[in-house]
């Protein structure tokens, strides 16, 4: 190895044979140049270090650039060398150094991979997007998959409420939903505490929903369980709600009345929503779902098909005259005849029924003589009311079961078999006379003599 005086015009000058050639600068000690047979000249600094007791002390090579006459000449590398050996003649060590640090930006950066790995599996595991998976892939083949949805969304959206405790747990009095508590959760941390608390919190509400809620959520962690995400689901061991009491609250002839007003000054579209729910006595989401294709309005007929109907049968009503007038005063803007601002059919149920019962109880106070006092109810109370208008009526509970497509009590059993009788002119007659009911009763009038006033 030759030691020379580094200059650009030397290194330039030398040639290159069939191994590495190392020339040594004499004006700084151990700075020089490596030619490559490549023909490549690099410059670099070579120092010795000691070693661990017992050991012999070890040659470093730090390289510090490629020759080039204007980024790297010999006066640049010579100077570079001799910041690197600076801290060599105090006993540093600047390789090890280097190689530390680039060690320690290895790690770093193995570390924020594994961190977006991590990030990703959650993204992808976290309870609403397991939710959205389960919908997808395993719910909609229920045929009430769209209320199993609904529950397990149910909060999607609002503010997160309260403040969790330790562990993760919720706050039962501020939590309103699945969504709402557990969202960007990972479905492997949901505890059986938390899906007691989320419980208790909606049971204090709605001991029904309470019900409804955990049947979803068992659904739901059972499939995790069969796919691998969890080893065990979080509602083991918990005793399901106890099932509420049934309902037997029946709307008077003055309430509808009252009702039927509301409506009108509600407006669409879920004045004539509430209207439809009382003269034809169908369910919530049938009503609400209503398809102007569904509908023929010069035959007075409705036909639900079997997947929106909650028992999978396909039923028709046959629509009397007053119902039939509400609906060719709407115009058909969309394939939905209630359609949503956004898609899908209306919903915000809950926040008009407030706005419902408020212009009831408005109505009340400024009348008191006229409208009874105000008394809870819920929209399902419609349909509870339908049918017991039309059994006052004298029509048999068969009939008015066909009616509300109930398959129950004299439907069942054998009956259900191998009766397939459909009583659709009992049934036309039914709603027609409910519907005669209700109009009179609306506009204020005496009911025909022919028809029962419905008592509280």
């Amino acid at each position: 190895m030759a030691t020379l005086k580094l200059t650009d015009g030397l290194i330039e000058a030398l040639e290159a044979g069939g191994a590495d050639v190392y020339v040594w600068d004499a004006a700084l000690p151990r700075f020089g140049v490596r030619l490559t047979p490549a023909g490549a000249r690099i410059y670099l600094v070579q120092y010795r270090v000691k070693g661990a007791p017992g050991e012999r002390p070890k040659t470093r090579r730090v390289t510090i650039g490629q020759h080039d006459g204007y980024l790297w000449n010999a006066t640049k590398a010579r100077a570079a060398a001799r910041k690197i050996l600076a801290p060599v003649d105090l006993g540093r060590d600047p390789f090890a150094e280097r190689e530390q640090e680039r060690e320690e930006r290895r790690n770093a950066a193995e570390a924020a991979a594994q961190l977006h790995r991590e990030a990703e599996a959650r993204q992808k595991d976290n309870f609403k997007a397991v939710v959205a998976r389960y919908v997808e892939l395993a719910g909609k083949g229920n045929r009430s998959w769209s209320e199993t949805e609904r529950l397990l969304n149910f909060g999607q959206g609002a503010p997160k409420a309260g403040k969790r405790r330790s562990g993760h747990k919720t706050d039962p009095s501020t939590v309103i939903g699945p969504m709402q508590a557990w969202a960007d959760r990972h479905i492997g941390e949901i505890r059986r505490s938390d899906v007691a608390d989320l419980l208790d919190g909606i049971r204090k509400r709605s001991p029904a929903v309470a019900r409804a809620t955990y049947a979803a959520l068992r659904g739901l962690f059972a499939w995790c369980v069969e796919r691998d995400m969890i080893t065990a689901s979080p509602c083991e061991r918990i005793t399901a709600p106890p099932r509420p009491a049934a309902r037997d609250r029946v709307l008077s002839d003055d309430e509808l009345r009252l009702i039927w007003r509301c409506s009108d000054a509600i407006g669409y579209p879920f004045g004539p929503v509430f209207k439809l729910l009382m003269l034809t006595g169908q369910r919530r989401a049938e009503v609400a779902g209503m398809r102007w294709d569904e509908l023929d309005l010069e035959a007075g007929t409705w036909r639900i098909p079997a997947e929106r109907s909650k028992n999978g049968k396909a039923h028709e009503i046959d629509l009397a005259e007053l119902a039939l007038k509400i609906l060719r005063e709407i115009e058909q803007s969309s394939e939905l005849v209630f359609p949503a601002r956004g898609e899908g059919a209306v919903r915000g149920f809950s926040a008009t029924k407030r706005r419902l019962d408020e212009l009831m109880r408005a109505a009340i106070e400024a009348e008191p003589k006229v409208w009874p006092p105000f008394k809870d109810w819920r929209l399902h109370d419609l349909r509870r009311t339908a049918a017991t208008g039309m059994a006052a009526l004298a029509f048999p509970p068969h009939v008015v079961e066909r009616v509300l497509n109930h398959v129950s009590g004299t439907q069942s059993g054998l009956v259900g078999v191998y009766q397939r009788h459909e009583y659709r002119t009992e049934r036309k007659a039914a709603l027609t006379a409910w519907n005669t009911h209700v109009e009179a009763v609306s506009a204020g009038r005496a009911p025909p003599s022919n028809v029962v006033p419905m008592r509280a």
